[in-house]
């Protein structure tokens, strides 16, 4: 069972099996994520060429900056997600999209004119040392991407943490304090706040059930019936799928490499 500080849930090891990893792609599949933060970080990154994307899961801004022609060296620690990654790179004949399949390392990987790094809380908590190494990678830019909304609920926890576990599902982190370490480095970045829907999709109830159960490390069949009930009453019918709606905003930090 989870703990419920959960900013940290999916940096933990082995957190991103095949089938989270699969899910995440179905939802990514649908959501507008990738065509709300591209165009922006394309359009601040000035004469930028190659990228670097930390944590760059299956592919959500790595994609989509190799299709605008940028050079992109795409990293995560997760084999599932570079799995996934790398048959949307073969099936759509990228050659400009390397993938690493390994944690973040300062100095393991070359320079780069951008560094991206998109809901990776892992890397952002307790210490400012990613801070400082992602401004060092960079030779133009940096680009954070977090969650923006402290209150925010995930996948309906505020409800189901009370009703299944007996007790609430704890506030969340959100930008406000890796801005704050930032401003506490001498790095005074810029912040714009973008909106996106990240729906996720089932093919049955049984599949959300399992989708459920898996996010909140249930083992056993004691809650099933529970939260089958509670899942029915929240997803919606759309094309032949059971789709849990969500909509999310996040804060994309951004600032010019600095020498400190």
């Amino acid at each position: 069972m989870e703990d419920n500080t959960t900013e940290t849930f999916h940096d933990r090891p082995g957190f991103w099996n095949t089938l989270k990893a699969k899910w995440y792609k179905k939802g990514l599949a649908g959501s507008t994520f990738p065509a709300a933060v591209t165009p922006f970080i394309l359009s601040h990154a000035e004469g930028a060429e190659s990228f670097l994307d930390v944590g760059c899961g299956c592919g959500s801004l790595a994609l989509p900056l190799a299709r605008a022609g940028k050079s992109v060296t795409a990293l995560d620690p997760a084999p599932p997600m570079i799995t996934l990654l790398e048959e949307d790179i073969k099936n759509e004949g990228l050659t400009n999209l390397k993938t690493i399949s390994a944690p973040w390392k300062a100095g393991a990987v070359p320079p780069h004119d951008v560094v991206i790094c998109a809901n990776v809380p892992g890397l952002l908590k307790g210490s400012t040392d990613f801070l400082r190494e992602a401004n060092e990678a960079a030779e133009k830019y940096v680009f954070i991407i977090e969650s923006a909304d402290p209150k925010a609920d995930k996948f309906y926890y505020k409800e189901l943490y009370p009703l299944v576990f007996k007790r609430q599902f704890g506030p969340r982190k959100d930008y406000i304090a890796t801005y704050d370490a930032l401003h506490s480095m001498g790095i005074f970045a810029n912040v714009f706040i973008v909106e996106y829907d990240f729906d996720q999709p089932f093919t049955s109830i049984s599949d959300a059930l399992e989708f459920w159960k898996e996010h909140m490390c249930i083992v056993t069949g004691e809650h099933d019936e529970r939260l089958k009930n509670f899942l029915s009453k929240k997803l919606v019918e759309q094309d032949g799928m059971l789709v849990s709606k969500i909509h999310k905003k996040s804060a994309i930090i951004w600032w010019k490499k600095l020498n400190l």
